[in-house]
């Protein structure tokens, strides 16, 4: 039974068209949407959720929780299949995801043959009122979506009532973290099925325009429907406190979520990276100006272009995602996100990342496992890892390689004079190119099982970059102009392992300032790692916007609890992806019937003077239009743009 055929009595109320009050409909949606789904929409959310592989996970799941056989309960009226297919249309309509809209949509808004597909059952309006009705089907689904987050809950707990900080207390003790592991692995995996779904649905040309894999991820702020917090520094002093107070047992002043945490918005607020094993001592202090947040946070990780960033060769997917508490295991979020990209049948490639990362992790929690799985790290250097910083075996760490320990000092510090404004980016880029001659060789490609590399002086091998005279050259190595270093001493006893042997072994690893992909501080670095920052963020920036996914909104999806909360924001996320699919699949249908080639015009502020007195744009000198990264001119429109002259206004 559907919408248009209900015959509860409502006395009083007509579902006649040409009714200029409220209809029956309307009353029983609450004037919420009752417009019945098409069952060719509903067949399509359905196979999906079958195509994802997690109704074979949560069967294998409920199996392996099952503790002793028996003749079960009642049956189950509404099945996981359903609640999840319901959760994804709505997710399509830009509806809230709330349990009430789904038992409402599996209620009225299904036409018979959906009903079927689902198995859902009978109506039995003609025996109850459409109040009773409507709490039964609530109800059911209610205990659908409890038996599938039962599966999948790393943090159980009651969640109705706002608790004392006695029993925040006995609820964090009682907590068995090795479950909560296990779980934890269960719910990352629920998320990796369902957008491995979504990034299946690409033709396989635009799969594979890259044999490889590269990847921009980042954390950003999930809202809580409860937003009374507490601090695991001044727990046990609240303890202590309302034990001594007259009215203690009789209320419960404080929060009702036990798993969250202080996330820093604004302000130069404490973005920590604790271990499990640590305590996290984040949290707000009175009259501090920076913004603090109860909740959690999502780790997103978007796929991006390292061959040809900027390009629009396939979209920037959200390849990874999951939930977790501020501050806590940053560093392991971010790997578990990386291996399970492993899975997308490409190999691992480039893996660009804020300071909070790779520049703020140490190796083991992260440098090391990514290195493992295959992903070369991209970074900026936080300014205490700009210079010489270390060393192995004589020669010098930089930023990233080492280099002859007697390469001039202002090629070693080009990167900190940069910083502190001594040189300006021309000279900057000058010497980051000099620099390189001086910048060992790979004898011996890095093992990924270690880390360990083999690297050789620059002045030796076939293809020399530098003179020394403690290397002999090949006669036909001198005739080339290289730069030439000169050592300090020529003395064998006094000289390092790089100085006196062919070669030796380097751990990449070891270093406070990480291996990357591209040279730092070049413009093919500069140009690849704006393009995977600004993707993941503008992907934040659209997941957070209003109008579509909306996932840090707690009023999106009034649940309680992460599990419940990664369970939205995973059929949000595929929504996400789905119409990303779909708009870039548009755009190439456009343009390959474009008849013309598109005309680029420069904009307003590009050709018109911002100031009339300096003759410039917004963008500098009218003569010689800036470098915009992450975009392409043609040689034509780059003349254009040159010639334009724009009279003075009078």
């Amino acid at each position: 039974m559907t919408a248009h055929d209900v015959d509860y009595y409502l006395p009083g109320y007509s579902d006649d068209a040409s009714c200029v009050g409220v209809t029956e409909r309307e009353i029983i949606g609450r004037g919420r949407n009752m417009q019945v789904i098409d069952a060719g929409t509903v067949a399509l959310a359905e196979s999906r959720i079958r195509q994802s592989g997690v109704l074979a996970r949560l069967e294998a799941w409920k199996a392996e929780d099952r503790t002793k056989d028996g003749l079960g309960g009642r049956p189950e009226m509404i099945s996981t299949r359903a609640v999840l297919t319901a959760l994804l249309l709505l997710a399509h309509e830009n509806a809230p995801l709330h349990i009430k809209r789904v038992s409402l949509l599996l209620e009225h808004r299904l036409h018979p043959e959906s009903r079927d597909l689902l198995d859902l059952p009978e109506g039995n309006s003609s025996f109850i009122t459409y109040v009773v009705s409507e709490q039964r089907w609530y109800d059911n689904t209610i205990r659908a979506f409890r038996r599938m987050l039962k599966l999948l809950d790393p943090y159980p707990q009651e969640r109705y009532t706002s608790k004392s900080y006695e029993q925040i207390w006995e609820i964090l003790e009682a907590h068995d973290e090795e479950r909560a592991q296990k779980y934890k692995a269960r719910l990352d995996e629920f998320t990796r099925l369902f957008l491995h779904m979504t990034f299946m649905m690409q033709p396989r040309d635009i799969r594979r325009a890259s044999r490889k894999l590269d990847v921009s991820f980042d954390q950003t702020y999930v809202g809580i429907p409860t937003t009374k917090g507490y601090s695991h520094k001044n727990l046990p002093h609240r303890v202590a406190e309302e034990r001594k107070a007259s009215d203690f047992g009789t209320r419960n002043p404080g929060p009702v979520e036990a798993f969250a945490g202080w996330h820093a918005k604004s302000g130069k607020g404490e973005r920590k990276d604790y271990t499990k094993d640590e305590l996290n001592e984040v949290a707000p202090g009175r009259g501090e100006y920076t913004n603090y947040d109860w909740g959690w946070v999502a780790n997103i990780m978007v796929r991006v272009d390292a061959e040809a960033p900027g390009s629009k060769r396939f979209p920037h997917l959200i390849v990874g995602a999951s939930l977790s508490i501020p501050n806590m295991e940053v560093a392991e979020e971010a790997f578990r996100l990386l291996l399970s990209a492993t899975m997308l049948g490409l190999e691992p490639g480039i893996a660009d990342a804020d300071k909070q990362y790779w520049a703020g992790s140490v190796s083991e929690r992260l440098l090391k496992p990514a290195l493992k799985a295959g992903y070369t790290p991209s970074t900026d250097y936080r300014v205490d890892q700009l210079g010489i910083k270390g060393g192995q075996h004589g020669a010098l760490q930089v930023e990233g390689d080492f280099y002859c320990p007697n390469t001039p000092e202002s090629l070693l510090n080009a990167s900190k004079d940069l910083n502190t404004g001594i040189i300006d980016i021309a000279t900057y880029r000058a010497r980051i190119e000099e620099r390189k001659a001086h910048r060992l060789h790979v004898k011996q490609k890095a093992n990924s099982e270690d880390g360990t590399a083999y690297l050789r002086c620059p002045a030796l091998g076939s293809s020399p970059t530098v003179t020394c005279p403690l290397r002999d050259m090949a006669l036909n190595a001198a005739k080339k102009a290289r730069p030439h270093v000169e050592p300090e001493t020529l003395e064998k006893e006094f000289l390092d392992t790089i100085c006196v042997k062919h070669s030796a072994a380097f751990d990449l690893t070891n270093m406070r300032a990480p291996k990357q992909a591209f040279d730092y501080g070049t413009e093919e670095w500069d140009e690849f790692h704006d393009h995977a920052r600004n993707t993941v963020e503008s992907e934040n920036h659209h997941l957070k916007a209003s109008g579509d996914e909306d996932i840090a909104t707690a009023g999106r999806r009034r649940v309680r609890g992460p599990a419940a909360a990664q369970i939205m924001i995973t059929m949000l996320l595929v929504a996400h992806n789905i119409r990303k699919i779909a708009a870039f699949l548009s755009d190439r249908e456009k343009e390959n019937a474009r008849t013309t080639p598109l005309a680029r015009t420069l904009r307003r502020r590009d050709r018109a003077w911002a100031n009339r007195y300096t003759k410039t744009t917004g963008n500098g000198d009218l003569t010689i239009p800036r470098r915009r990264k992450n975009t392409t001119r043609e040689p034509d429109a780059l003349a254009a743009a040159s010639a334009i002259t724009v009279p003075l206004r009078t």
